[in-house]
């Protein structure tokens, strides 16, 4: 499996970063790496700079960008994870709508492919230093995505289209643009300074455990996103109540997945 994630980002090494609309939007990505970045070891800090030449902010939407093309088109289940009968499976298989053309398997999810990369990397002196970057690429996007509620589906629980004044909106954009609804005229630095000023033990708090861990920890507000929009009822005539819930859940969800992208990096260069 080791050689298979290799071989798989191996041929990606070459690819540039353009901006996205994907899940968390570039500006929602862009603000995880930015956290992530400030919250380095110098050691990590060093290593990722000689891997990637730029910030993790940088390179946060990278994944998006070449994910639909015909050569890479197997990483596109990577986005996402399903949860079905207390398992993680491919997104498809609990609720996500989006068909894909690569075969399915059991472990083409967010969370295996995660971990398979950070385990690769534990050897990261032994790899091709295109190998080394373009798994790190990787792991700062998904890091994001597995904290989006718009990418964790659950059995039985469907995501739906909701109305934002004449426009349809599904549920995931509606989470993925949140950054920009819920945050106008802010940048990365003006949101890190407003939302995530935490203690060294109130952050290495939230850094405890790994990615299923922190899904799990994460469940009862995704699952809380459901109720707090509406199918039935316009955006603009929800309760301001419920509007401000969602800007503290995906306020929140965005700080977390900062600090622990972070954790990730500097346990990997430690």
């Amino acid at each position: 499996m080791r050689n298979k994630i290799l071989a798989i980002v191996l041929a990606a090494a070459a690819l540039l970063s353009t901006s996205s609309v994907y899940a968390w939007d570039a500006a929602g990505h862009g603000t995880i790496g930015h956290i992530a970045d400030r919250h380095l070891t110098p050691k990590a800090r060093k290593m990722c700079s000689k891997y990637l030449g730029h910030s993790l902010a940088y390179y946060a939407s990278w994944l998006d960008n070449w994910r639909y093309s015909h050569e890479y088109h197997h990483t596109a289940r990577w986005h996402a994870v399903g949860i079905k009968d207390g398992k993680f499976v491919p997104g498809q298989l609990a609720g996500d709508i989006a068909d894909f053309l690569a075969p399915l398997t059991m472990d083409d999810h967010g969370v295996a492919r995660l971990e398979q990369m950070m385990t690769a990397l534990k050897s990261y002196r032994k790899m091709p230093d295109s190998a080394v970057t373009v798994n790190l690429k990787c792991i700062i996007h998904m890091v994001g995505d597995m904290h989006c509620p718009g990418h964790v589906f659950y059995h039985g629980l469907k995501q739906y289209t909701m109305q934002e004044g004449k426009d349809s909106i599904r549920f995931h954009g509606f989470i993925d643009k949140s950054f920009h609804r819920f945050n106008k005229g802010k940048n990365s630095d003006d949101f890190y300074k407003s939302n995530c000023r935490l203690t060294k033990e109130e952050i290495a708090e939230l850094q405890k455990g790994n990615m299923s861990d922190w899904i799990a920890e994460n469940t009862p507000v995704f699952k809380e996103c459901y109720t707090l929009l509406s199918p039935t009822i316009n955006y603009h005539d929800l309760p301001e109540q419920n509007k401000f819930r969602m800007k503290e859940i995906t306020d929140e969800l965005r700080c977390k997945a900062g600090f622990r992208l972070a954790y990730i990096m500097n346990q990997i260069f430690k």
